[in-house]
């Protein structure tokens, strides 16, 4: 059954308390008696006069819990409760507390060649750490990149770091970034939002308000001896307001010292601060990483921003194929991305027919007309891609039809199956015309490739892993009525994730159970209740037959 994941809150693993500790949670939002909203849903058939969900109540302090209204200014709230490490097992007497992870979203979990022992004495007998890189993402409020540690695979977290912050507290010195600016990052008042605000120190042509900062995380492991620390790689889009998807930041995560970007100490698994110039934070914010990487600021710095070269209009790096454990440095890597093309299908060179778009989705009357498309492309330096095509059988971009697929997510999880690269199957979330969103929440899926470019789709749509809530409605495509899903899924939706769910990624517990950890809303978006939304969540998943060991690792982790 899968269960909501949570995080120990204030517990300092890592750098921990010195980098703010757990960020603000839903729960701090929820506690406040001013605050009370709920969606609730009709019944169909739904119309713009019967939409799917009515909201109910109100949020008017939308920033409580994330600052302090009670001085004269506003100040950041901090969540450290804990020593550096936990030693009292969660749920009991003297235990940090332990909150659901929400607002957090867009998780990424593998294993990690530098973590390989629990922090905590109450893991799990016997199994390795996972480490996570979840979206982390307050509506109109902030947003931020953030790291946990799992010892019970997934199920629980322990915070380790905040980094790419894009309303960072500039007044906290080992938080805030780069930069001089008296701003702690809260809405002038707690009834406010930083909805329409420019994040300080950032180029305003980025449109960085909440919202539009850095997010879709992904890493690339480079194959090669002695890279285990040193050549990884991450990359975050940009979601600045107007912005068409061109290339993905990168940041090497802890170059080789002596290097153009170098570092003389790889410290996992993203902060880096061992400049003590001015801007010594690194990438602990949006800002500081843009200004450190150029100009005087940049002098002596372990961490430069890079953008990669060759993408299509990337939305994110989906899956990395993993390499052999022998491979050498240089082999090429090959990886599954996501193009988007805003508002493509009815603009420009890319426009469809007009039976071809999507009419308005039934149940939120969103009408989208991105275009996405799914691509193979190698990498041998993990900044420039040479690009090898627009891989078949996922999704269809110009399909209208509720039973078939024409978004995908930039998120997936590839298993080699045989251990040998020649099957591969991949997790991978998926959606279309009927939720109106480019997104690709609607469901779960599994397909399988012998050659990473035509691929076989076993669970869709109408056979799902998971999905999103039955939907019985007049199909876009003919007019009949069918209901989405036709069979029920594998995994029972439950409420948290009844409304969204995609980018699955799992990690494996042994030869025959995976560990998938997913997002999900109870509500098809934050206005419907900004209490209830962007949820981390875990199932556990048993496959058909044994896999080998270290399969899959999502970031080619040798």
């Amino acid at each position: 059954m899968p269960v909501k994941s949570i995080i120990n809150q204030g517990t300092a693993i890592g750098q921990g308390s010195g980098n703010g500790a757990t960020p603000f949670t839903l729960t701090y939002l929820a506690a406040d008696p001013n605050n009370s909203s709920a969606a609730t849903v009709n019944s169909p058939p739904y119309t713009a006069s019967n939409p799917q969900y009515t909201s109910v109540g109100t949020v008017p302090d939308t920033a409580a819990g994330f600052c302090n209204y009670s001085g004269s200014t506003p100040a950041r709230v901090s969540y450290v409760t804990g020593a550096k490490f936990e030693t009292t097992m969660p749920g009991t007497s003297g235990a940090d507390p332990e909150v659901p992870m929400a607002p957090f979203y867009f998780p990424l979990t593998y294993n990690s060649a530098v973590t390989t022992a629990p922090n905590t004495s109450f893991g799990t007998s016997g199994a390795t750490p996972i480490i996570g890189l979840f979206d982390w993402r307050p509506k109109d409020i902030d947003e931020a990149l953030v790291a946990a540690e799992s010892d019970d695979n997934g199920k629980t977290w322990f915070f380790m770091q905040t980094v790419l912050e894009l309303f960072p507290d500039y007044t906290n010195p080992i938080s805030g970034g780069y930069g001089n600016s008296t701003s702690t990052g809260c809405p002038s008042a707690v009834t406010g939002t930083n909805a329409s605000t420019n994040a300080p120190l950032i180029p305003t042509a980025n449109g960085n308000n909440a919202d539009n900062g850095w997010g879709h995380a992904a890493v690339i492991q480079l194959p090669g001896a002695g890279n285990a620390k040193t050549g990884q790689y991450l990359y975050m889009l940009d979601r600045g307001a107007g912005i068409d998807v061109n290339q993905l930041f990168v940041i090497n995560l802890a170059s080789p010292a002596g290097s153009a970007y170098g570092g003389s100490s790889p410290k996992f698994p993203i902060w880096n601060t061992n400049n003590t110039a001015a801007g010594a934070n690194d990438i602990k914010s949006i800002s500081s990483a843009l200004s450190n990487s150029s100009g005087a600021a940049a002098a002596g710095n372990t961490v430069a921003v890079q953008t990669t070269n060759g993408l299509l209009h990337p939305d994110g790096i989906m899956a990395v194929f993993p390499t052999a454990a022998s491979a050498a440095a240089g082999t090429p890597l090959s990886v599954l991305y996501v193009e988007k093309i805003l508002s493509g299908d009815n603009t420009g060179s890319t426009a469809l027919p007009a039976a071809e778009q999507c009419s308005k989705a039934p149940f939120s009357g969103k009408t989208n007309h991105d275009i996405s498309k799914v691509h193979l492309a190698t990498t041998t330096d993990g900044i420039n891609f040479t690009e090898v095509g627009i891989v078949n059988g996922l999704n269809d971009p110009t399909t209208v039809d509720y039973n078939k697929t024409r978004w995908i997510s930039p998120r997936g999880t590839l298993i080699d199956i045989n251990g040998d690269g020649s099957r591969w199957g991949l997790y991978f979330s998926a959606g279309n015309c009927l939720d109106g969103d480019s997104d690709a929440f609607h469901y779960i899926g599994y397909a399988e490739s012998s050659d990473k470019m035509n691929w076989t789709v076993y669970n869709d749509i109408n056979s799902p892993i998971a999905s999103v809530n039955a939907i019985t409605v007049n199909n876009q495509a003919g007019g009949a009525s069918v209901t989405i899903p036709a069979n029920a899924p594998i995994v029972p939706t439950q409420p948290w994730f009844a409304q969204r769910l995609y980018a699955p990624t799992a990690v494996q517990i042994d030869s025959t159970h995976l560990s998938m950890t997913f997002a999900g809303y109870g509500v098809q978006t934050p206005g419907n209740d900004l209490l209830n939304y962007r949820q981390i969540g875990n199932v556990v998943l048993k496959v058909s037959a044994p896999l080998p060991a270290g399969v899959p690792n999502n970031i080619n982790a040798h």
